[in-house]
């Protein structure tokens, strides 16, 4: 039973464009400055959602610094404590395709009001759906058993220079249905989809063309 992650996900779509959603554009590979960046961002909020010292890091990436205020300020509620943030948590759900069954797996954030999840994903990003964010729903729905319309998202758009921006997305049952048939056809079609990963790897999340954007010195 293959497991498929983001990453398995991306790079299918990479020969197979013509079945991104039609609203989407193919976005390339991450640039190494956007790397670098989105790996110590991924550190401190995990260190800061632990109750760790991430003061060091802060000091030495002032960018980074700039970010985690503006994710302060757009999602107050995360940093309330009394709710738990859960950080790149581990999520799993069955799709079956003809006679075989796949598992899709993806990391996110997840918070819990009332026992239904709401996922927060920041990053060096636009601030619009992207496939990643979709899957993220889809999988997250499936998973803790709750119906489309409960599930919802949190997007926080970072930028190099321009202010952040909070997007709310509300799921609802047409996009969990288109996004499985998206996850469908993009797995039938692929010559080696058997061949995919069976772990975790650190997911391609909420990829952006840094290209087109001015770098900023960190």
């Amino acid at each position: 039973m293959p497991v498929i992650n983001l990453a398995d996900i991306q790079q299918i779509t990479k020969t197979q464009q013509q079945v991104l959603f039609p609203s989407q554009k193919f976005h390339p590979n991450r640039s190494a400055f956007d790397s670098i960046v989105a790996d110590n961002l991924s550190l401190v909020m995990k260190q800061l959602f632990l109750g760790l010292t991430v003061e060091p890091l802060l000091n030495a990436y002032p960018q980074i610094a700039q970010w985690v205020s503006q994710i302060q300020e757009l999602a107050p509620e995360i940093f309330q404590s009394q709710k738990k943030l859960l950080v790149d948590s581990p999520v799993i759900a069955p799709l079956a395709i003809n006679e075989d069954n796949y598992f899709i797996q993806v990391l996110t954030n997840i918070a819990f009001k009332q026992g239904i999840p709401r996922l927060y994903e920041w990053a060096v990003r636009n601030p619009d759906l992207s496939w990643q964010d979709r899957v993220k729903l889809w999988t997250t729905a499936r998973q803790y058993s709750v119906t489309p319309n409960q599930i919802q998202l949190v997007v926080l758009a970072l930028h190099p220079v321009k202010p952040a921006q909070r997007l709310d997305v509300d799921w609802n049952t047409k996009n969990h249905r288109q996004t499985e048939k998206w996850l469908i056809k993009l797995l039938t079609q692929s010559p080696d989809n058997k061949s995919q990963s069976n772990i975790v790897i650190p997911e391609l999340s909420s990829m952006v063309n840094l290209e087109a954007i001015p770098e900023v010195k960190i």
